[in-house]
């Protein structure tokens, strides 16, 4: 069963987590009248305070496929991943990264905005390491000057979480 969509009036009416309502304000107001901001447009430096709950994806079209590159891992969600052999996914491929839980419909809610260049939200459970409960994850595209899509901005909040025991040291990054 799909868990996310893509039209723009039920994202405005299903948005509850602050954090992702203040990103997708911002992204809006750079949209402007296009249909989507570039990433000259869009500055995370104006939106410091959710920085730690985003990722930055380039986009990486293949010929029967899209990759994506970690450009941006906010350090929240770093943490998210504490107990992967690399939770810092920057620099790396969605195909060299691993991931903490099923993530195909995650994937293809991104391969969706790519080629649409619409955003999408995601509202759904999770089960972690460090915890388990619902998340919002708001996906938007960044349009490229040469049109399409070349970046996506996700924003990943925990609307609601239930901690699970964490190691008796934090993790070092």
């Amino acid at each position: 069963m799909k868990t996310w969509g893509t039209i723009i009036a039920d994202i405005e009416s299903r948005l509850t987590g602050t954090r992702t309502r203040r990103v997708w304000d911002y992204w809006r107001a750079r949209a402007d009248s296009e249909t989507a901001p570039t990433w000259e447009a869009f500055n995370l430096i104006d939106i410091f305070q959710d920085a730690p709950i985003i990722l930055v994806l380039d986009a990486l079209p293949r010929p029967d496929d899209i990759d994506f590159r970690y450009r941006y891992v906010g350090t929240t969600i770093v943490q998210y991943r504490w107990k992967l052999a690399v939770p810092d996914h920057t620099g790396l491929t969605y195909y060299e990264a691993r991931h903490q839980y099923d993530f195909r419909e995650v994937k293809e809610a991104y391969d969706h905005c790519v080629k649409t260049g619409r955003p999408a939200l995601m509202q759904r459970n999770f089960d972690a390491h460090d915890a388990s409960g619902t998340h919002e994850r708001l996906i938007l595209p960044l349009a490229s000057p040469s049109g399409g899509v070349d970046k996506l901005v996700v924003v990943v909040e925990r609307l609601t979480e239930l901690q699970k025991s964490l190691p008796a040291d934090p993790p070092l990054f």
